[in-house]
């Protein structure tokens, strides 16, 4: 039996040479997270869940998948198939792209639309913030500057940790004291491979921190996902948008194709597309328009559309008979009930 370390490196190896070829999605480095586990294919990829057991919401157990499996879109199919015939647990599908939709919808699965993904052409974004499209985010980045706000690279280990834990601790304390999980990969406070960490800093006083998984493609980084941010209180408004700007530049410099905002979860432009539960289409509704004490859905999808990328929607897909519990089952799974 193998111990905990080398199960560890064993599972690794596994896992990192189909995230290599195939993790260009903005899921896709997230499917590490702490928490997830991951249902792996020798020869054609894997696919990542969280598993849920709570007595009201998921009393028999259920697998909440997140993202779009790590492997060709041609194998997805099979990927799914192997998955399936493996399980007998109930499985919701949460924040995946059209074509592993398309996939689950031929196979009779309800997929309702979940949101938009925001992504960014960096070679074609203009830094100089000119227009009037640019607006908002020219008076964000003008006011941090205003305040004295510098913004630089440097890996975790580089910072002082007291430091850190400060932020870290300050910041979850106005977020309900934990992180969430599955849509947002919950920061991890030591250094990780290919994640990059910008910071903002104001007379050497630490206020901020944004973190940039890679995404990749065919072995290379081809982009990064803004994953996480902290800032303390008192942060000048419009640090943490000097953050992503200054970490934008960098990556455009490097020859890096895109940045991803990630979700704006119930931000539901494009319509229903695809056979799906109606009542789930007016909860997602119900909750974006009323329930911020959950997440913020509106405020965040405002706040990405200032960086005029394109939106490629996202969809979730679950079996026929989805009920409300499952739904607090899956919000249980996000750490956000």
């Amino acid at each position: 039996m193998l111990d905990g370390d080398c199960a560890e490196r064993t599972q690794h190896s596994l896992l990192w040479p189909f995230l290599l070829r195939h993790g260009s999605s903005a899921m896709a480095y997230s499917s590490l997270q702490p928490g997830a586990t991951q249902f792996i294919h020798p020869q054609l990829g894997y696919l990542a869940y969280i598993p849920v057991r709570h007595p009201l919401y998921a009393p028999r157990g259920m697998n909440v998948v997140i993202g779009d499996p790590i492997a060709a879109r041609a194998d997805f199919a099979p990927l799914l198939d192997a998955y399936l015939a493996a399980t007998r647990v109930l499985t919701v599908f949460l924040d995946i792209g059209s074509a592993f939709a398309d996939v689950l919808s031929a196979r009779g699965y309800p997929v309702n639309e979940f949101g938009v993904n925001s992504e960014i052409d960096l070679a074609g974004f203009d830094l100089e913030l000119r227009g009037k499209q640019y607006a908002h985010l020219r008076r964000w980045r003008n006011k941090a500057r205003s305040e004295g706000v510098e913004v630089h690279e440097g890996r975790l280990s580089e910072q002082g940790g007291e430091e850190l834990d400060e932020l870290n601790r300050e910041w979850l304390a106005r977020k309900g004291g934990h992180d969430l999980a599955g849509l947002t990969r919950p920061l991890v406070l030591e250094d990780e491979e290919g994640v990059r960490y910008f910071w903002a800093r104001k007379h050497g006083r630490l206020l901020a921190l944004a973190v940039f998984d890679p995404l990749y493609r065919d072995g290379r980084v081809i982009g990064y996902l803004h994953n996480a941010s902290r800032a303390i209180k008192d942060a000048p408004n419009g640090t943490n948008d000097a953050i992503v700007l200054h970490a934008m530049g960098q990556f455009k410099a490097e020859g890096k194709e895109l940045l991803t905002l990630g979700l704006s979860p119930l931000a539901l432009k494009k319509g229903e597309v695809y056979p799906h539960n109606a009542w789930v289409a007016w909860a997602f509704d119900f909750i974006y328009r009323r329930c911020a004490f959950i997440y913020p859905c509106q405020g965040n999808f405002f706040h990405k559309q200032k960086y005029c990328g394109r939106q490629e929607a996202s969809f979730v897909a679950g079996v026929p008979t989805l009920r409300l519990y499952h739904l607090l089952g899956i919000l249980k799974a996000l750490r956000a009930l």
